[in-house]
């Protein structure tokens, strides 16, 4: 029993589950942009995900779980290293095209934790930036640059698809921004330090109204896609309102993480109920 908890905690705290929720969503814009030929990007989105996620948690600069990852931390710097160096072979495999639309969502990751700013700060530390800086970057990598990587058709479809990513991704990190109000310098300014947990949960609540409201206005219109995104919404709603500030451990880390997972899950299923 004690070998699968250390095999588990390895797996949340090497990020290879939040890459997996990452390539959960990429895997969800090819089915909805009808991609087939997207498994190349899966993968590299995938190594990207765990040497990005691990370089922003484990920089100098966050220290936050450092003194209880001590043990793991040399197979976690393994990983790292070891998905960096397949990141960069598969990407000179891409398009042109495909890394330059990707550079910039690169450049921001980058900027989050290294302090390059004249006041010596970083993107994460400049007050109430932190949340929008990570829906960008999760916004671009897992719509923007899959769509324009398949070069499939960025119509109006595309621009309310990119819309409603981005609020979900928002809403996604709003338990996160909740549990580590403790953590937080109150000079960040996020969302539950400036209005509090229970305006915090209103606020997400109100995104995810949007969120699915929006799926009306798209032109091809679907009985998968309407019942997919109402059960998505269903499930970001009850995971953010069950949010407090003290939390199981692996609330966050796992099972919020665990959405857009589930969110391709529903949508296979729904997929193959209604074929």
């Amino acid at each position: 029993m004690e070998t699968l908890k250390s095999i588990f905690r390895f797996y949340v705290n090497s990020s290879i589950h939040v890459a997996l929720a990452i390539s959960a969503l990429v895997s969800v814009t090819f089915i909805k942009f009808e991609v087939t030929n997207g498994n190349m990007f899966l993968f590299l989105s995938f190594l990207g995900s765990i040497a990005a996620y691990n370089f922003v948690k484990y920089s100098n600069v966050s220290k936050l779980y450092h003194k209880r990852l001590a043990r793991s931390m040399k197979g976690i710097r393994f990983l790292t290293w070891f998905s960096l160096a397949l990141f960069m072979y598969f990407a000179f495999k891409m398009s042109l095209k495909t890394l330059l639309y990707m550079f910039p969502f690169i450049v921001l990751t980058i900027l989050y934790v290294v302090p390059v700013f004249p006041n010596k700060s970083n993107l994460r530390n400049i007050a109430g930036v932190k949340i929008f800086i990570i829906a960008v970057v999760w916004t671009g990598i897992t719509v923007v640059v899959p769509v324009i990587y398949a070069e499939a058709n960025m119509n109006f479809d595309f621009l309310i698809e990119t819309i409603q990513r981005f609020l979900f991704i928002i809403v996604m990190m709003l338990p996160f921004e909740i549990r580590d109000l403790e953590y937080d310098s109150s000079s960040l300014e996020t969302i539950p330090q400036t209005i509090g947990i229970t305006r915090t949960k209103v606020f997400g609540s109100i995104l995810l109204v949007v969120f699915l409201l929006l799926t009306a206005v798209k032109e091809l219109l679907s009985s998968v896609e309407i019942l997919s995104t109402i059960l998505v919404t269903t499930i970001s709603l009850l995971f953010l309102w069950g949010t407090e500030k003290e939390q199981s451990k692996y609330y966050c880390s796992f099972w919020v993480e665990s959405v857009p997972i589930m969110w391709l899950i529903i949508l296979v299923v729904l997929q193959n109920l209604f074929s």
